[in-house]
């Protein structure tokens, strides 16, 4: 197995899952898949990382109208998930999802776009029991909403916005435990840890005598993770060298222990995580922000821009 649960061990897993895989035609994404695929389809301008969303409308359940920019009420996080009915990764991502809905508390909207025939989507026991925004634009996988994102036909896929309408991360396929450390990174310390969402900082001790991190790790359970001895923070052009870890061993396969949450719906699934600390070198001048990154090797954690104010 590859040093890292997150680009090993989470795809290999997944893959023997749901056999169906995702086929890609143009974006590359190195996120766990757990899709459903179908043909490739030709789009227009597909956004990227930084750009702005594009508004759309779509119907409800009940045939009302509504556009996708409602969403972003109240200076609102959204999180678009592009669905169908018969993708099982969807299924297993529901039960992650509710919880991230919760653990939000009105910080952020789920807008669920579901991509089959609106009779078909109407009518299913599954549609009428989602609890967020559940909306649909009636052109499935050809044109419509799902052609400014992405240009693929597969599902699920994940976009989420900021409280601007700019697009900050996307995901084909469910990566087991990454929404869970995406909404612990937007309720801790400022940072991008959208690199390896599974990795999220919560809390930063700074002082004289070193700078000391807590970060928390989410897993599937059973799985594991690894962080190397030779971690460090960058700011203001130099290197700071970890100098003590506690709560992991470094360089070990780490199995988080500690339950994430309790599943609540049919098909999800169990998420555990582990709390840990790394302290590193003094800063010469505390900065404004830092990276950290895991060594220089090939998939190693990095998140960036994590700030200090």
């Amino acid at each position: 197995m590859n040093k890292k649960y997150l680009k090993s061990a989470i795809c290999s897993i997944a893959g023997l899952l749901l056999i169906c895989g995702c086929t890609l035609t143009s974006k590359n994404t190195t996120d766990s898949q757990k899709g459903s695929k179908q043909e490739a389809v030709d789009t227009l301008h597909i956004l990227e990382v930084g750009e702005k969303a594009v508004d759309a409308e779509l119907l409800d359940m009940q045939g009302n109208k509504h556009h996708l920019f409602e969403a972003f009420a109240d200076g609102r996080y959204v999180l678009l998930d592009f669905w169908n009915l018969g993708c099982g990764a969807c299924r297993q991502s529901e039960s992650e999802l509710l919880e991230v809905y919760d653990r939000m508390n009105g910080r952020l909207e789920i807008v669920g776009i579901n991509l089959d025939s609106i009779p078909r989507w109407q009518n299913h026991e599954w549609s009428k029991k989602i609890v967020w925004k559940n909306w649909n634009d009636g052109k499935g996988y050809k044109g419509g909403v799902k052609s400014h994102y992405y240009d693929w036909n597969a599902a699920p896929f994940y976009v989420l916005l900021s409280p601007d309408g700019r697009i900050l991360w996307e995901m084909t396929g469910y990566g087991v435990g990454k929404f869970l450390g995406i909404v612990d990174a937007l309720n801790g310390p400022k940072q991008d840890n959208y690199a390896n969402p599974n990795l999220a900082i919560r809390k930063i001790d700074t002082n004289a005598n070193g700078t000391t991190i807590s970060f928390r790790c989410y897993t599937e359970k059973g799985l594991w993770f690894s962080i190397a001895h030779d971690s460090y923070l960058t700011a203001n052009g130099k290197k700071y060298k970890l100098t003590a870890a506690d709560g992991i061993t470094l360089d070990e396969n780490n199995t988080p222990q500690t339950k994430a949450y309790t599943v609540r719906a049919k098909y999800g699934i169990d998420i555990n995580y582990c709390d840990f600390t790394l302290t590193f070198e003094p800063f010469d001048t505390i900065p404004t922000t830092f990276d950290f990154k895991e060594g220089d090797g090939e998939d190693v954690f990095i998140i960036r821009n994590i700030s200090l104010e």
